[in-house]
């Protein structure tokens, strides 16, 4: 083979490397990025982040002229959003999510409870963020969290994350503005003996 031959193949080679090279290494950095928002907001959730604008109340209004038509207390609603606004750690894809959950469980508040009487709201018993009763097992793991699955397309992203064995969530974020928003966090039920299939 004649040296020019040789020079050629060799470059070609070299940029090919140099090519997968720097793709690994980008991936790599909005990996690291990506995580570091997730460990950030979810330290955030766990200093109560989310009531930054002001104490939440989940509390159901009655309509006062028929006391079967119930809602949550918007404005407390309201100040709960601008909380996760303010966190710049969510998207308004994650907001909206949040309202589709309150406006799901504000159809089982049930009528207007007479004076003294508790109510048990569906829904309000768990973690909300999270979707658990025991948020513990990923708020105490934060430390503990590994990147398990990696998809980056340009400005979207599906992380998988493991803080334990069995605890695995899933997180779908979107590049806006240079930074890395979350638009959905939820368990990753994959394993079988997944802890959120319990």
């Amino acid at each position: 083979m004649k040296p020019m031959k040789k020079l050629i193949i060799v470059l070609i080679y070299l940029l090919f490397i140099n090519n997968c090279f720097g793709q690994i290494t980008k991936k790599n950095i909005e990996e690291d990025k990506i995580k570091i928002t997730i460990i950030k907001f979810l330290n955030w959730h766990k200093n109560a982040g989310e009531y930054s604008s002001g104490s939440s109340y989940f509390v159901p209004r009655y309509n006062d002229l028929d006391t079967t038509i119930t809602n949550f207390d918007q404005d407390s609603l309201e100040r709960y959003y601008n909380g996760f606004r303010k966190s710049k750690f969510v998207s308004e894809r994650y907001i909206n999510q949040l309202k589709d959950y309150f406006n799901y469980y504000g159809k089982y508040i049930g009528p207007k409870p007479k004076p003294g009487e508790i109510v048990k709201i569906d829904g309000l018993d768990q973690d909300i963020i999270l979707n658990t009763l025991e948020p513990e097992i990923i708020l105490d793991n934060i430390g503990k969290a590994v990147v398990t699955k990696s998809l980056i397309i340009y400005d979207k992203a599906l992380i998988g994350i493991n803080f334990k064995n069995g605890v695995d969530m899933i997180f779908i974020l979107t590049k806006e503005n240079k930074a890395w928003v979350i638009d959905y966090l939820g368990a990753d039920n994959t394993n079988k003996n997944s802890f959120f299939r319990q």
